[in-house]
């Protein structure tokens, strides 16, 4: 749980309508990544993310306030943007999600400014996280969207299960998969630059 997860929980619980809108404003971007990770589409991701948090809030209406506290809200949220997503791509008729957006302009590679970064540490930091989220894009679906929760969004694999209807081992053994993938690309990506430079 984040820190903090439990002080919103108890405000969801007592006053839903008026603290509503702090939940939104600690999970939008999250989600929105998330779903950008599947999508090219930022006005789609929006759309999804939008469409999430009405559910949401519809759902948290009709529970009790002790069910409320006893939410784990993150993973809970992740799930609902899954399903919402799951039935756009049905509605879409689409196949597989689009590649990942590492444009200059995607929002997907925006940097919160913590205002302790150096210009040096926060361009490195942004080209290290692009050629990590670029390699990610490389693994087939199954292995992207875990290793993304697992690694970018923190999420335990009982909470990827969660999301996704899974045994927790499947996730587990997904997402060791996906690694061992990522590192055998980063080794063919090792070697061609070592060809290179020696020819």
């Amino acid at each position: 749980m984040d820190p903090g997860d439990s002080d919103i929980l108890a405000l969801l619980a007592t006053d839903l309508r008026h603290s509503y809108e702090r939940l939104v404003s600690i999970y939008w971007y999250r989600l929105k990544i998330f779903v950008l990770r599947q999508l090219k589409s930022p006005q789609d991701a929006e759309d999804i993310v939008q469409e999430a948090f009405v559910r949401a809030y519809y759902a948290l209406e009709r529970y009790p306030a002790q069910r409320i506290l006893a939410l784990k809200i993150r993973p809970w949220l992740y799930k609902i943007t899954w399903s919402v997503y799951c039935n756009y791509m049905e509605r879409s008729k689409l196949q597989q999600s689009m590649p990942l957006d590492t444009s200059e302009d995607s929002a997907l590679l925006e940097l919160e400014d913590d205002g302790y970064e150096q210009p040096e540490q926060a361009f490195e930091n942004e080209e290290r996280r692009r050629e990590l989220i670029a390699l990610v894009d490389t693994l087939p679906q199954r292995y992207r969207e875990v290793v993304s929760l697992h690694y970018f969004e923190d999420l335990s694999y009982q909470e990827i299960a969660d999301i996704f209807n899974q045994p927790a081992g499947t996730v587990r053994v997904s997402v060791h998969r996906g690694i061992r993938q990522l590192r055998k690309a980063l080794e063919a990506c090792k070697s061609k630059v070592e060809i290179s430079d020696g020819a």
